[in-house]
């Protein structure tokens, strides 16, 4: 039996789950796929859409239990982790900035990668594209920042990667090339060739599609930034985004290093219900049947776009546990050991589309806060952290 059973592996799924195990508790993780956090931009978003702030977050989704310390220590343990992981995050969620995205509009976001960078009100910005890559237009995303940035003097251009494709490129595939020194060298030295022939001279940034490597992230970051002399942003746009390909694969990784069980390719059929507790999970494979027993239950399953609430002419409906929901995916009768993270609370928080990222890691934090078995697990210390916290 397992201190603590995760449903779902999006980014709310895979936190969960590593800070349960951080916490010493004996963690389970059942997945039926990769997650949504493959089709996200890699950045953490207050409200998505707007640039309103946690107050406004928390008054419009009627969270009561999110107190000032809990924000803190939340957004405090996730910078913490990835730091500890190699790709920090910047930002504060009380001072949110605009980034540009793959369109050339701006968006707010609280906390970004280092490969993101705010873009400045005034000075001089070049965007380059890749003649390889459809998604991103060069001449599309310098308009369109243009509109939004008037002080902004701002020059684009494309180059090629000198790489062929039997099919379309994407950025991920660009970012894959330029792990390779021998093709990064030589988009570098175009890029310098182009803005020379264009009489460009040492601007404040370089605006790039997401392509700045997956696993060798940090080399080729590093060569751009440097042999180019300012700074260097990618900026998200549709998936897949080398950002958050990034930091679904960092997680996976620190699950497994941690010990985390993972119960993958596995999807939830059932489970068994005493009084108002859950005791297991059945969990089909392509192969057989596993009943996973926990003491306590995550479930991480994501809202209407995620698939863990299904909009059927009769109503809403749970699909993972086929729990009783109303009309806005609400538990009917909540379970005493089962915790709803990120867009599983239901299409109160979803009436956007998407939670947003810091919703993901704060209601992920609040589940490891609330969850019983830190008493059981963590002795005096996390009794008292439970208490001052909520």
């Amino acid at each position: 039996m397992y201190n603590v059973v995760v449903i779902g592996q999006g980014l709310t799924g895979m936190l969960s789950a590593i800070w349960a195990k951080e916490e010493g508790a004996s963690v389970a993780l059942v997945s039926q796929g990769t997650g949504k956090i493959i089709q996200s931009t890699g950045v953490m978003d207050i409200f998505p859409g707007s640039d309103a702030g946690m107050s406004e977050l928390i008054r419009e989704y009627q969270i009561k239990d999110w107190n000032p310390l809990l924000v803190e220590s939340g957004i405090d343990r996730f910078k913490e982790l990835m730091s500890r992981l190699g790709n920090p995050y910047q930002g504060k969620i009380e001072q949110p900035v605009e980034i540009v995205t793959g369109s050339g509009f701006l968006k707010s976001t609280a906390l970004y990668p280092i490969t993101v960078a705010p873009i400045p009100h005034r000075g001089h910005v070049v965007v380059v594209g890749f003649q390889e890559i459809t998604d991103f237009q060069h001449t599309y995303v310098a308009e369109n920042l243009a509109s939004e940035r008037s002080e902004l003097t701002i020059d684009h251009f494309s180059i090629s990667l000198g790489q062929r494709s039997l099919r379309t490129m994407t950025q991920l595939d660009a970012a894959r090339l330029l792990e390779q020194e021998v093709v990064r060298k030589q988009v570098i030295s175009k890029i310098k060739a182009k803005m020379k022939e264009l009489l460009i001279r040492k601007p404040d940034l370089i605006i790039l599609p997401s392509v700045l490597g997956v696993m060798n992230w940090k080399t080729v970051w590093s060569d751009f930034k440097t042999e180019l002399d300012t700074i260097i942003t990618e900026a998200v746009g549709m998936p897949p985004n080398a950002t958050a390909i990034r930091l679904q694969e960092q997680l996976q990784k620190e699950m497994i290093r941690l010990g985390v069980r993972q119960y993958a390719n596995s999807k939830v059929v059932d489970s068994h219900r005493v009084n108002q507790w859950i005791e297991s999970v059945m969990a089909r494979n392509t192969h057989n049947t596993i009943e996973v027993k926990g003491k306590s239950f995550v479930l991480a399953t994501g809202g209407i776009l995620g698939g863990g609430l299904e909009q059927l002419l009769s109503g809403v409906t749970e699909t993972a546990l086929g729990l009783e929901v109303d009309e806005q995916g609400n538990l009917v009768n909540p379970y005493k050991n089962l915790f709803l993270v990120g867009a599983a609370q239901g299409i109160g928080v979803t009436k956007y589309g998407i939670t947003g990222g810091i919703f993901s890691i704060l209601s992920s934090y609040e589940s490891v806060i609330k969850n019983s078995y830190r008493l059981q697990v963590g002795g005096e210390q996390h009794d008292k952290l439970t208490r001052n916290q909520l």
